[in-house]
């Protein structure tokens, strides 16, 4: 299960993609018939009625292939630690699709799922420090959310699932971790099969099924990479900056203002492009270019110079941090929520 032979078989990520790609499809005609419909309004930046629940078909693909067809490469920390939670993160968020519910359950089930997460690294003894599982609980609880906040246009969270599987891909091919490796490929390959359903005039959302499941899965990898000695934490929070800098910086806007935090608004970056005219698709381009551009050459940096991980790190995030303040000045505040 260590090395890089785990990766050199392409089928598995083939299929993979093929599977997620039809079972999205199957997805998106049962929300269809199902009712299951996001429809305009002015905490959305769509402007037709959209089938949700689209991530379902590669959460279920990426499920299949990893535990039915490559379970035995697959490493402990996927099989025991990280795919219970994704699971049932995914089951609540197809029941949320079908009819909304209540934040006191969704917030419960999420602390008891990364609880579980952190508790099953401390057994293995990937996670040994009080203070830093306390810490880690909360950072899984916040990818879960924000990758739920972020997926509010068209490809920006499948192609972001895409970029940071890759990546993680790389980073654990790096560590001889060859089958962590290969299951990122699995996702990746999981996110790109759902993209031709989403990217463009999108026929399907993702919804809370897809994005619950993406956010605790990633989480769970850089989680596991970080106590697994993969690679740092400097870097495993740069994998994800573009999103972490976007939702966080809205969030910590909305409470300095005094607004409920909690409710729906038109406030990140991204939301505030699609207000003043920019595509769904041009959107998308912008932070997969961020990405490519800026984030991706800090990883390559601080996985070389070890020593100055957490330098280039800070930077990354004064560099996005600014970047998201000059976005917001130029473009206004849209869509208040009380």
């Amino acid at each position: 299960m260590s090395g890089l032979g785990d990766i050199t078989s392409t089928w598995p990520i083939a299929l993979a993609t093929v599977l997620s790609w039809f079972l999205t499809g199957m997805a998106t005609w049962y929300a269809g018939r199902a009712g299951m419909l996001d429809h305009p309004g002015s905490r959305h930046s769509h402007t037709q009625a959209t089938p949700r629940g689209g991530g379902a078909g590669l959460a279920i693909a990426l499920f299949t292939v990893s535990l039915l067809v490559c379970g035995p490469l697959m490493p402990r920390a996927w099989t025991v630690c990280i795919a219970p939670g994704a699971a049932l993160l995914a089951l609540l968020g197809w029941w949320d699709d079908h009819r909304s519910l209540g934040v006191g359950l969704r917030l419960a089930v999420q602390l008891a799922v990364s609880g579980l997460l952190i508790g099953c690294g401390w057994y293995w003894g990937w996670m040994s420090n009080p203070l830093w599982a306390v810490l880690t609980v909360a950072f899984v609880l916040w990818m879960v959310n924000l990758y739920n906040f972020m997926d509010g246009s068209n490809g920006m969270a499948g192609l972001q699932g895409v970029f940071v599987s890759t990546v993680l891909a790389w980073l654990y091919a790096r560590a001889g971790d060859g089958g962590s490796a290969l299951l990122s490929l699995l996702l990746a390959a999981s996110c790109a099969g759902f993209l031709p359903w989403n990217l463009g005039r999108a026929r399907v959302f993702m919804g809370d099924v897809g994005s619950l499941f993406l956010g605790f899965s990633v989480a769970g990898l850089l989680v596991a990479g970080v106590a697994r000695h993969a690679f740092s934490m400097p870097v495993a929070l740069m994998v994800m900056a573009v999103f972490l800098a976007d939702s966080t910086l809205t969030l910590l806007r909305r409470v300095l203002k005094g607004e409920r935090w909690y409710n729906p608004h038109k406030q990140h970056a991204y939301q505030r492009l699609i207000a003043h005219g920019w595509t769904h698709g041009r959107v998308a381009l912008l932070y997969q270019a961020i990405n490519l551009g800026v984030v991706l050459p800090g990883i390559v940096a601080a996985v070389l110079f070890p020593a100055l991980d957490w330098t280039i790190a800070c930077a990354l995030a004064a560099v996005l941090g600014l970047g998201w303040l000059g976005l917001v000045r130029n473009f206004g505040v849209l869509a208040q929520a009380g």
